[in-house]
């Protein structure tokens, strides 16, 4: 940011031009010298005032924001007596630009600036230079933000607005040799993976290459807040790291970009001087230290040596030589940099333009060694020009280190005493006119005066290496066996300087600084071998030889002449330290102490010195009474338990010192033999009780002593013998199911000893012999449920007892039995159709039938409780009662005789169901089940009243009863049925009846047989009642649970409105060609079925002609040969009582036109006629799409076509033949084709040859000639690095333009990486390989006489990732 002008009258302190897209938000921002100053924006004089801009204050910082502004206008900000312009427009892309006060000179700014392109001298020395050293523009950069920081972040905040940082890294300063860290952190809720985010330094220097001792890149990241947090740690800074620094952030297509300074305190002793051909020799790379400016490196790999003899001039050589020995001149004085130095050769080689204000300018670069005195010569066009000079882009200014002075034209600059801080470019401005140097300050070598002396000593003394350099306080580095020795705080070295006098000093060496120490100098070095060796060792105090106690304490101690460590063994096992065993060293004192001392720590022990091949022993024994460890065997109530028939070795551990002796016995016995199935064996740690082949009877209390001659033990243990248990008894099979039976089972007498856990059951089929398990989970219950049995097939069942020991033997089998059951209810009930009279029901077959299989179903139903549907129904007629006695007459041992007992009521339904089926076959009544029981009861009732009565009225000695001959037939028949009753003892009917007759629900069969459909219709359905339905299975076993449909149906057939279903393609005009066939599918819903009606035009559809055939659900419009009276809307109506639904179809049958009406020749000019005609009287139906012209020579006749598919009604025919004599026709053409017939010219057009000059008419010559315009502008482009990119744009102009490329205004020429060509008008600009450094906005030129015209675009170059 330039510096505020020098009046102090004035309270703003810049003037800017801003640019910005067309149509978007502006903010203008300048600011005051002081708080407190009122200030007033002005357009075109007048006070800015308006909706679309608004204005803010901010300490001194003054913002104006214009919002949607698309034209360039000037604002103006007024304070006091100072007015300062802010102008505004609208380019492609958005930049600021500061324009310098004329005291101040112009440096160029990449943050402010994009259009100026840095002058290209610089840019290759920036190149060619090495990565440590800025280049001159960044210096430059760096020290004018120093003067604008606030002004600069205040601009670049309200600039830009971050899209990926929430932190960005801040401007920092450090002193040499210091370190400071950069942070930067990036938000990582949206992202999908790691954003890639790069440090640079300047424009284009990649840091992430320079990684090393001196600068180390780290991220981290955040699981819980979600945050990448990107480091850059500067270590041990020098004074050429400081600059301007950058750091990039890129994921998918967003970028961020943030820049910031770092100052470096300068020291002049702290930096390195390199010549010439140094700045193009790099450190080592893949190294700790590589891309710094480091001789240590070198240092490392080869002694430098002071150069003698005269100064050679390298570029002197290199521009007389030829490029093929550029290689060999480069490799013999040592230039690695071949790229930097065919670049700086080619830029010395390249012809400099005139210069208006210089006569002579300045060298490319200067040399110097470090204390001399350098001079800058230039001379001057003319003497009065203002010159000014520039170190790094800041102003020199007289002192006694920089001397100015004058000599005719020519102006000199003086620099005494350089030092490595003179390391910089140097520039002088004249006028508008810059020149640039370089002058580069050599430090002489530092030599090494006084070697490094070999030092043999002891362990434990002080140790001082020294030397002597040729310069004091000169830069020495010290290595141990080739490794660098770094002064740390906590570093056992120690490095002192004391004038040219160098010490590494070590306090209390060890064997282990054995080695050859170096120092190496910038022009030498010296090593050394130091040789540490040990002191002889004696034993001041042995260790002896203990015998302990168990559990008491063992302490061994030693005493030696040195103070080292040393290593304890025990039986040459090494010892570590724990916290039974503890080790202590104090000193020359050495004491080993283990608490509560056990059998193993017996031994002998001996304590071995580190570095010494000497070792102290001694002996511990350790003695302990004897004792039994029973309990360590964790039997539960010191008992053992064996299964009967194994064998039985009881081992008990015993322990003493010395071993005891072991006795065995059971109650008075002792166990002493050794060959029986009952022994005892001896053994040092353990005392063995052998039972071969245990038995019930050896269960039993054993005892066990031992003793030696410290004491005795004894102990008692209990020993028990068990076995299976029985087996059980025969199980019984009490329910049988399906496919299930229930089981149950007694426990066995006999349990072996243990408890019963549970049991195991196996089945098998009658006829197999194979058992399979049923049970792999014991049941720990006395029953059983097996499952998964087949039906019908016969089964036998048994037992096993299962306990601790083992599985008993089965018991006996069961007695057979067989599993059978009826099937499952029906599924999927649902009412198929329902009329008025009747409801048709459908389902599905029962999921499981079982063995028996499927005879039928039964369909039953009821009337809804307390409805109209349960009317009174007449009485029973005479046929029905004869149809009732009848059935029940017929089953009458089943119903009311001997067989009764024996009749299941599944039969006894089968019965009734029967006789309900042939009475309502008769009746016609739809009686139930019920309503026949109860008329039987008060059937036989009545019956029983009259016989009654009539014993009552008889005689004393009456011997015929007069009742009997006034019973009727019927009840004749009755009273037999109830001597039947009487005479075979069998209970009353009507008590078996009264569970029947008293229910709530009267269920109704639907069929009187077995019906094996799945779909039935129940018909005489009183219309508008509601019943209930259910369906029965029926097997063999008898009928399955019913399937209730939920819900009652009503009887009553249900109404569907009428609904069209018109096909998509029917909903626009259908065409159709005259003699194809017309087929219209239309379908449609409703209920009951509707009534469909056709119309044609409001008339009714003549069938004679169309073809029309209806459905329940589709209606059919057929026309079997179109013609085009068939055209029309055809009008559809679908009828459902007093509902209906309408559709239209509008059909269109198409044929070809007719011809033309009349064709007539209306001119004949040249070889040109002109034709017109009418159009044709039937176009077919459709419209007429176009004419085709055909011409015919009168001599052959021969029709050839002229023109077609045209629209007009009048055509010029052109190019005939003079001479010759033509007739035309036009056929007319619609979508169908072209007309059948043409019609053609009664006449005849005669092409006459004329006998007089054709008189052409007079012309102006049209002109050509205009300026230049492009036809296609330049487009915005994004290159990637390293492919090449291409930049188009098409100019026309009369005469040719030339065509000029500009980078940044700056006009390309001579430059190989540039390609630039012209072809049919489209100009093409190609960059070869681009680099992020050539992004910038390119103009295309193109200028003729008549004037010029300019377009231009952005180029921006992205590195791949």
């Amino acid at each position: 940011m330039p510096e505020p002008t020098k009046n102090t009258e004035t309270t703003v302190t810049e003037q800017k031009t801003v640019q910005v897209a067309g149509g978007s938000r502006t903010e203008i921002t300048t600011q005051t010298v002081k708080t407190g100053v009122q200030v007033k924006w002005q357009q075109d004089g007048k006070e800015v005032k308006s909706e679309k801009t608004v204005t803010q204050t901010e300490h001194t910082k003054r913002t104006l924001i214009v919002d949607n502004n698309v034209i360039q206008e000037e604002f103006s900000v007024v304070s006091g007596d100072t007015k300062v312009k802010e102008e505004k427009s609208a380019p492609p892309a958005i930049e600021e630009q500061s324009k310098p006060k004329d005291d101040v000179p112009e440096t160029p700014k990449e943050e402010t600036k994009p259009k100026v392109e840095q002058p290209e001298k610089a840019k290759d020395e920036d190149e060619s230079s090495s990565v440590s050293t800025p280049p001159p523009d960044e210096n430059a950069r760096s020290m004018d933000r120093k003067g604008s920081v606030g002004q600069q972040e205040a601009d670049k905040d309200s600039s830009q607005i971050s899209t990926l940082f929430i932190e960005k890294p801040t401007s920092g300063s450090v002193n040499v040799g210091g370190d400071i860290k950069f942070i930067a952190k990036v938000e990582a809720k949206d992202l999908l993976r790691k954003p890639v985010v790069k440090w640079l330094k300047g424009k284009w220097m990649d840091l992430a290459s320079k990684a090393g001792k001196h600068l180390q890149l780290k991220d981290t990241f955040d699981r819980i807040n979600k945050i990448y947090t990107f480091e850059m740690q500067i270590i041990k800074a020098k004074e050429n790291y400081a600059g301007n620094y950058r750091c990039e952030a890129t994921y998918k297509d967003k970028f961020d970009s943030c820049s910031f300074d770092l100052e470096v305190t300068a020291a002049p002793d702290a930096s390195h001087a390199l010549d010439i051909r140094s700045a193009f020799k790099r450190s080592g790379e893949g190294q700790e230290d590589a891309g710094e400016l480091d001789f240590s490196g070198l240092l490392k790999r080869r002694e430098v040596k002071p150069e003698e003899g005269p100064e050679i001039d390298v570029w002197e050589i290199l521009k007389s030589a030829s490029p093929n020995e550029y290689e060999k001149i480069a490799f013999q004085y040592g230039i690695t940099d071949l790229r930097g130095m065919l670049k700086r050769l080619k830029r010395m080689r390249r012809e400099e333009k005139k210069s208006e204000a210089f006569s002579k300018k300045l060298d490319p670069a200067y040399q110097i060694d470090k204390g001399g005195r350098v001079k800058f010569v230039v001379e001057l066009a003319d003497p009065t020009v203002e010159l000014k000079w520039y170190k790094n882009g800041q102003e020199i200014r007289p002192s006694t280190k920089y001397i100015f002075e004058h000599k005719g034209n020519q102006r000199i600059l003086f620099i005494n005493n350089c030092t490595l801080a003179d390391d910089a470019a140097y520039q002088v401005c004249a006028g508008d006119e810059k020149c640039s140097t370089e002058l580069f300050v050599r430090e002489p070598p530092i030599l090494v005066t006084k070697e490094l002396e070999n030092i043999s000593t002891y362990c434990g003394e002080r140790v001082e290496l020294e030397c002597e350099v040729s310069e004091v306080d000169a830069n020495v580095k010290w290595f141990k066996n080739g490794v660098e020795i770094t002064n740390e705080p906590r570093s056992r070295y120690r490095l002192k300087v004391d004038g040219k006098k160098h010490t590494l000093i070590m306090d209390e060496a060890d064997r282990g600084d054995s080695a050859t120490y170096s120092v190496m100098t910038t022009g030498g070095q010296s090593a050394a071998q130091l040789q540490v060796d040990l002191r002889p060792l004696k034993i001041l105090q042995p260790l002896t030889d203990m015998t302990v106690n168990l559990g008491k304490e063992i302490n061994l101690k030693c005493e030696i002449s040195e103070n080292v460590p040393g290593r304890w063994y025990r039986n040459g096992q090494l010892i570590h330290g724990n916290d039974r065993v503890q080790i202590f060293h104090k000193g020359r004192n050495h004491r080993l102490v283990i608490q509560n001392a056990l059998v193993e720590d017996e031994g002998e022990y001996a304590f071995v010195p580190d570095l010494y091949l000497t070792n102290i022993p001694c002996n511990i024994h350790v003695i302990d009474p004897p004792r039994i460890h029973f309990d360590s065997l964790n039997y539960p109530d010191n008992t053992v338990v064996v299964v009967a028939g194994t064998k039985l070795r009881l081992e008990v551990p015993v322990t003493g010192e010395p071993a005891p002796k072991i006795i065995w016995s059971r109650g008075d016995k002792w166990i002493t033999d050794l060959g029986g199935r009952i022994r005892a064996e001896t053994y040092p740690d353990h005392g063995l009780l052998v039972i071969d082949s245990a038995e019930k009877d050896d269960t039993g209390t054993y005892r066990i002593m031992v003793k030696n001659e410290a004491g005795e033990a004894v102990a008692h243990i209990k020993i028990k013998v068990v076995d299976i248990p029985d087996a059980p008894q025969a199980p019984e099979v009490t329910e049988v199911g399906e496919d299930w039976c229930i089981m149950k089972w007694d426990p066995p007498a006999y349990d072996g000893g243990c408890p019963i856990l549970g049991y195991f059951i196996e089945r098998k089929k009658k006829q197999s012999s194979r058992w399979m398990r049923l049970n792999f989970d014991l049941c720990k219950e006395t029953n059983f449920e097996p499952k998964k049995m087949i039906e019908g097939v016969a089964y036998e069942v048994r037992v096993f007892a299962v306990n601790s020991i083992g599985i008993s033997k089965p018991s006996m089998p069961s007695k057979p039995f067989v599993p059978l059951a009826v099937t499952s209810a029906p599924t999927m009930l649902a009412v198929d159709n329902v009329t008025d009279t009747s409801v048709t029901m459908k389902w599905r077959p029962p999921d499981h039938i079982g063995a028996a299989g499927l005879d039928g179903y039964i369909i039953e139903y009821c009337f809804e409780a307390g409805g109209d549907e349960k009317q009174e129904k007449p009485e029973f007629t005479e046929a029905e009662l004869e149809k009732l006695v009848e059935g029940v007459s017929k089953n009458g041992p089943q119903l009311c005789g001997a067989l009764y007992a024996k009749t299941t009521k599944a039969e006894k339904s089968k019965i009734w169901a029967d006789i309900q089926a042939k009475l309502n076959t008769v009746g016609g009544h739809n009686r139930s089940i019920a309503d026949i029981k109860k008329r039987w009861n008060s059937l036989k009732k009545q019956t029983k009243d009259k016989l009654l009565q009539k014993k009552e009225d008889l005689p004393e000695n009456s011997e015929v009863p007069t009742a009997v001959n006034e019973l009727n037939p019927l009840e004749k028949r009755v009273e037999d049925l109830l001597r039947i009753e009487e005479t075979e003892g069998t209970p009353l009917i009507d008590d078996d009846l009264q569970d029947d007759i008293t229910g709530a629900e009267e269920w109704i069969v639907a069929n009187p047989e077995l019906t094996d459909k799945t779909r039935f219709t129940i018909n005489g359905l009183p219309t508008g009642s509601r019943i209930f339905v259910r369906v029965k299975s029926v097997n063999a076993a008898g009928p399955s649970e019913p399937r209730l449909h939920p819900q009652p149906i009503l009887v009553k057939e249900v109404i569907v409105p009428p609904k069209i279903r018109l096909p998509r393609h029917l909903k626009q005009t259908y065409i159709k060609k005259v003699g194809e066939t017309v087929n219209l599918v239309i379908p449609f819903q409703g209920k009951p079925r509707p009534k469909v009606s056709w119309k044609k035009n409001g008339s009714h559809v003549d069938k004679t002609q169309i073809s029309i055939r209806n459905s329940e659900c589709d209606t059919i419009l057929f026309i079997r040969k179109a013609e085009k009276s068939h055209s029309g809307k055809y009008d559809l109506k679908v009828k459902v009582d007093t509902l209906q639904d309408k559709a239209s179809i509008h059909i269109q049958i198409v044929d070809r036109p007719g011809p033309p009406q009349v064709v007539v020749i209306e001119e004949v000019w040249g070889e040109n006629v002109a034709l017109e005609w009418k159009p044709p009287v039937d176009n077919g139906n459709a419209n007429i799409t176009g004419y085709t012209i055909q011409k015919a020579d009168k001599k052959t006749m021969e029709w050839f076509t002229v023109l077609e598919h045209y629209h007009r009604t009048n055509a010029t025919i052109s190019d005939l033949v003079l001479g010759n004599e033509y007739f035309f026709r036009v056929f007319s053409e619609n979508m169908c084709g072209l007309s059948e017939a043409a019609t053609r010219t009664p006449n005849s057009a005669l092409i006459e040859k004329e006998g007089k000059a054709y008189k052409r008419p007079e012309y102006k010559d049209f002109d050509f000639t205009e300026p230049p315009v492009f036809t296609h502008p330049l487009i915005n482009t994004v290159a990637i690095a390293g492919y090449n990119a291409t930049l188009n744009c098409s100019v026309r102009g009369n005469p040719k333009p030339k065509i000029t490329w500009m980078k940044n205004k700056m006009i390309i020429e001579n430059d190989p990486r540039y390609r630039m060509f012209s072809n049919q008008s489209v100009c093409t600009l190609e960059i070869r390989k681009p680099s992020p450094y050539d992004g910038a906005i390119y103009t295309c030129r193109a200028v003729n006489e008549l004037g010029e015209a300019e377009v231009e675009c952005k180029l921006e170059v992205k590195v791949a990732q």
